[in-house]
């Protein structure tokens, strides 16, 4: 076992001591094993200097990437906020004809001017107009928030009350009509027709 080993390390010697004796008389292959080692010591060392390159390129992409899909969601909201804009540009002219239809307090003094308007134009009898007690101004409280009740009784020819109702339920201001009765009495000049309406108007008070 002992002499197979040593047999072994001789031959392995002598064939490293007739490589080594090759390359020191052939400058060829020695010029090309120099390369070979230069190239790989070369690509070794690269490969750990070059590493912390890669990794901060690698996370400037990542951050490119990032802040490309900020802008885009910026842009979005550009758009969105442009869009928005141009939708309250045109429909600014309406904002003030809607504080008026639905003031910020009740205003029953401009909800009679509106019944005497188109009374006049229905050529309608007022015989009596009647507005809740509302609160004008102050802190609202939560049940007096919302609606002002009302109650409109009118005369005339059926053709001309129901002008009158017509135009009531096209009045600037929204009403909704809860009671609606009308009565016929016979007089001297004849039959009156009597229209009595009951409803509510409605306003912001104190919500926010």
């Amino acid at each position: 076992m002992a002499l197979g080993w040593r047999k072994d390390y001789l031959r392995y010697k002598s064939y490293f001591l007739n490589i080594l004796n090759l390359y020191k008389r052939r400058e060829d292959l020695k010029m090309f094993l120099e390369i070979i080692l230069s190239l790989v010591t070369i690509s070794f060392f690269s490969i750990f200097a070059l590493r912390p390159t890669f990794l901060t390129i690698s996370t400037l992409l990542k951050e490119i990437n990032t802040k490309k899909e900020t802008v885009i969601k910026m842009d979005t909201k550009i758009k969105n906020l442009q869009t928005a804009q141009n939708i309250l540009s045109q429909e600014s002219v309406r904002i003030p004809i809607l504080k008026l239809s639905v003031p910020q307090f009740p205003q029953p003094q401009n909800f009679v001017h509106q019944i005497e308007g188109i009374t006049s134009t229905a050529q309608v009898e007022v015989l009596g107009i009647r507005v809740d007690e509302t609160q004008l101004k102050g802190d609202f409280l939560v049940k007096d928030q919302g609606t002002m009740g009302f109650s409109v009784s009118a005369t005339g020819s059926f053709q001309n009350l129901f002008s009158f109702l017509k135009n009531l339920e096209n009045l600037r201001s929204p009403v909704k009509i809860n009671v609606l009765g009308i009565s016929l009495a016979k007089q001297e000049a004849g039959n009156v027709l009597t229209l009595v309406v009951t409803g509510k108007v409605p306003y912001l008070g104190g919500a926010k």
